[in-house]
This record gives structure tokens, C-alpha cells and sequence, in this order.
């Protein structure tokens, strides 16, 4: 058999590998967050999307008036109402942007023509994990197809079988595999210079899932340094037209401005690093270990105790700190950007470390936040020495997230089980992970600053 035999069957044995585990773990009943996709899915697909975020354009605008001065200034300072529904015993209400909703309602039509009921069963848990499933497959050939060979076989095999991978989705069920998918797919059109169908990703990414708002500063930069002004202006005219028409179930029917609402909900949590083990994770166990002892069991802190206890709000150093970040990632692009080498890898790499960045410093962070970068990770091999190192640091770290948030999931572990492995090393496991992440920041920054190209 020759060497290029091998690879064939090497990767066909992996393809099938990692899909068969896929499928088998489809019906998982993942997080609680399972739960709440099923409902939005349920919902979207039995009564309609129009109004699941809230009332009508007409209402909303009336409220607005009724207060008096500015109807712009009310509408962005007034909470909107939101649509609550009930679904198997509990209420929901949706607080994520619009084009998640349409991933969801498919999944629920979906998931219809099997039990019209819509039952939550194990079949349900299947059809929610059925786009993710899509979107790791569309990945994985994105990435093969990045690099000719080996090259590209290695990148799309670092990503299928990685085990963070696996756990975030379908095992737990988190939906990031569709962003990611929308998020490779704009690092590559960047790389390949096709300004306008990056940016279209982009807004697409960001209207599926808030850390789309991720890839913004390397797009800005690369646009407006690279482009001319009528590429500037197709590729704003690119991304006007992919919201618009996510948003056109909404705004055909009047229900616009609560669909825009659904946008922004996600940045009123009112919690402090909530399973994101940042520097507010660890921030949130001192002030645990000043006011209840020594080696206290961490735990998600909400930002007006710890506001309370410090004498500061949190939210302020945390948005210096992060736009300080974004100011090095992007310093550092702007540089290598003129050597074609250097900007095949700084790229990839920026958004990586914007990534990073925001998972470390910003308040609000979640266990899941870091995905992207493991989606990203990939394209480094092949042209950076250091490409393997941030595959297996930030597949690492994403790992360990997970799994100290979820375990396996529910009907798999217990949270009591992850709780006593946590502190089984006195000093809790996570606030460990969250200073290796402090750690890792470090040594991203310090690569990117010092690196060059060259194979693994």
C-alpha cells in the first residue's frame, strides 16, 4: 500500500470513527441548556417565530412615546417586555439573537415529523444536535481543504477527533459548532481576501451567537488596511444584506424592533464569570476564602455582591483590561500583515487570541466561550512551529472547562461527582484551571510576539 493509500484510509477510518461516535451520542440529554433549546424549538416551531422575543413593533413603539422626550432615546434605555411561554411544567423566554431561533425552529419542524407533539424525549435531544452535527462536518472540510496533503488531512483530524470537541458537542449539546463553522468559513474568505463574503460571515456568526462580535476587530483591521473604499463599501453593503435577511421572519411581520431587543438581552447578565474560569473566577473564590475561610468550593458570584464586598464594580477594570487586549492582538496583526507568510498564520492567530482574550478578562464569560478558538487552532499547523502547542493548550483548557461545568452531561454525571473532583486537590480545580488560562494568555501573546513561520 503506498503512503498516499494509507492517508486515504487512515482518514476514512476517521471520518467514520469520529461520526459513529457522533450519532451514537446524538439523543444525549446534554446540559440544561438542552432544555431550554427544546423549548425556543418547540416554540418556534409550533406557534411561529414572529413573536417569541415580544409584543409588535406598533406596541413597542407606543410604550416609547407614552414616556415622553425621544422615542430613540426610549427605546434604547427602556427594558422591552418579553414573551413568556410555558413548555413540559416550566416558563422560558428567549435572550439570544435571532439566528440561533432559525436553527432552532428548523430543528423543531424537524423533530415534528416524527411525534408532532413534540415530546421531550431523547429523539428531541437528536434533532437539536443535528445542525451542530452539520456544522462539525462542515468544518471538518473547510480545513481539509485549507491545506493541500497531509497538511490539511492533520488540520481537519485535529478538530474531528478532538476530544473538547466531541464533549462540547453533541455530548453536551452546546449549538457552537454552527458559529464555528461561520466563523472558519470568514478567517478563510479573510485569508483568501474576499472582504465582502467575510464580513457577510461574520454578521451571520454574530446573529447565531454573541462572541461573533469576536472576529470584529480583525475584520475592521484587515478590511480598512487591505481594502479600497468601494471594498469597504461592498462589504458593509455584504453584511447589511445577511441581517436584513435574518431578520426578515421578524420584520415582515412587525416584530422587528423585539427581534433587535433579542440581540442585546445577552449582555444584562448580571453575573461574574458564570463557569468561565477567568481572573473573575478567581477573583470571585478570594472574596469566598476573606469572608467564609480557607479553601472554599468555587462558585459562580454575582456582580453586585462582589461589587459590595470590593467597594468597585467589576465591569469597569474588566472592559480596560479588554480593550487593552484588543489594542496588542491588533497591534501585533497590523504588523505582519505586508509579508504574505506572516499573514497567512497572524490571521488565524488574531482572532485566536481575541478570543482568548475576552474568555480571560471579560465578566460574563461562560464554560463554552473558548470554542471558537478550537475551531481556529487547526489552521496554525503546517506553518507555525507553535501550531501544535496552541491546538493541544486551548483544546486543553477547553476541555477541562467543560467538564468541570457539566461533567457528561445530565442522566450521565451527577454535579456532585464534579464538585467532589474539584476539590479532591484542596485548592478547587477550577480556580487551578483559571490560573493556568491566565498563564496561557500569557504565553499566546508572548508567541505571537516573538514567532515566525516555519513547519511544526
Amino acid at each position: 500500500m503506498t503512503a498516499r493509500n494509507k492517508w486515504i484510509v487512515l482518514g476514512l477510518f476517521a471520518l467514520g470513527l469520529g461520526l459513529g461516535l457522533r450519532l451514537l451520542w446524538l439523543p444525549l440529554w446534554g446540559t440544561f441548556d438542552t432544555e431550554v433549546q427544546k423549548a425556543w424549538s418547540a416554540r418556534a416551531a409550533s406557534v411561529g417565530l414572529a413573536d417569541i422575543y415580544g409584543p409588535p413593533d406598533s406596541e413597542v413603539l407606543d410604550a416609547a412615546r407614552s414616556r415622553g422626550g425621544s422615542t430613540l432615546r426610549a427605546l434604547l434605555t427602556t427594558p422591552f417586555p418579553r414573551t413568556r411561554f410555558t413548555w413540559w411544567g416550566a416558563e422560558y423566554f428567549v435572550d439570544y439573537p435571532p439566528g440561533s431561533l432559525l436553527v432552532l425552529a428548523a430543528a423543531g419542524k424537524l423533530y415534528g415529523l416524527v411525534d408532532p407533539e413534540l415530546p421531550n424525549r431523547r429523539a428531541f435531544n437528536g434533532a437539536i444536535n443535528v445542525a451542530p452535527l452539520l456544522g462539525s462536518l462542515v468544518i471538518a472540510v473547510l480545513l481539509l481543504r485549507s491545506a493541500p496533503g497531509v497538511t490539511g488531512a492533520w488540520r481537519a483530524l485535529a478538530f474531528w477527533m478532538n476530544p473538547a470537541i466531541l464533549l462540547a458537542a453533541p455530548i453536551l449539546g452546546y449549538q457552537d459548532t454552527i458559529f464555528g463553522a461561520l466563523g472558519l468559513g470568514a478567517v478563510l474568505a479573510l485569508l483568501d481576501r474576499r472582504y465582502a463574503l467575510a464580513t457577510a460571515l461574520v454578521v451571520a456568526a454574530g446573529l447565531v451567537k454573541p462572541q461573533g462580535a469576536l472576529l470584529v476587530p480583525t475584520l475592521v483591521a484587515i478590511v480598512l488596511r487591505e481594502g479600497r473604499p468601494a471594498a469597504w463599501l461592498k462589504a458593509a453593503g455584504a453584511g447589511a444584506l445577511t441581517a436584513i435577511l435574518v431578520f426578515v421572519p421578524w420584520w415582515s411581520q412587525g416584530y422587528l424592533l423585539s427581534a433587535l431587543d433579542g440581540c442585546r438581552r445577552p449582555l444584562t447578565q448580571v453575573t461574574l464569570a458564570p463557569l468561565g474560569l477567568n481572573v473573575w473566577w478567581i477573583a470571585g473564590y478570594v472574596m469566598d476564602w476573606e469572608r467564609r475561610g480557607p479553601w472554599p468550593t468555587a462558585r459562580i458570584v454575582r456582580i453586585g455582591e462582589f461589587a459590595a464586598w470590593a467597594g468597585w464594580d467589576p465591569r469597569l477594570p474588566s472592559r480596560i483590561l479588554l480593550l487593552a487586549a484588543i489594542a496588542a492582538n491588533l497591534w501585533l496583526l497590523l504588523r505582519r500583515l505586508d509579508d504574505a507568510e506572516l499573514r497567512r498564520l497572524f490571521i488565524p492567530l488574531s482572532v485566536i487570541l481575541q478570543v482568548h482574550a475576552y474568555a480571560l478578562f471579560a465578566t460574563s464569560v461562560h464554560e463554552n466561550h473558548t470554542l471558537l478558538a478550537v475551531v481556529l487552532a487547526p489552521l496554525l499547523l503546517g506553518i507555525w512551529r507553535k501550531g501544535g502547542a496552541v491546538v493541544a493548550a486551548t483544546s486543553a483548557f477547553c476541555f477541562a472547562s467543560l467538564f468541570l461545568a457539566a461533567g457528561l452531561g445530565r442522566k450521565v454525571t451527577r454535579l456532585a461527582t464534579i464538585e467532589a473532583l474539584r476539590v479532591a486537590t484542596v485548592l478547587d480545580f477550577s480556580v487551578i484551571v483559571a490560573i493556568g488560562h491566565v498563564v496561557l494568555v500569557a504565553f499566546l501573546f508572548a508567541w505571537a510576539a516573538r514567532c515566525k513561520i516555519g513547519p511544526r
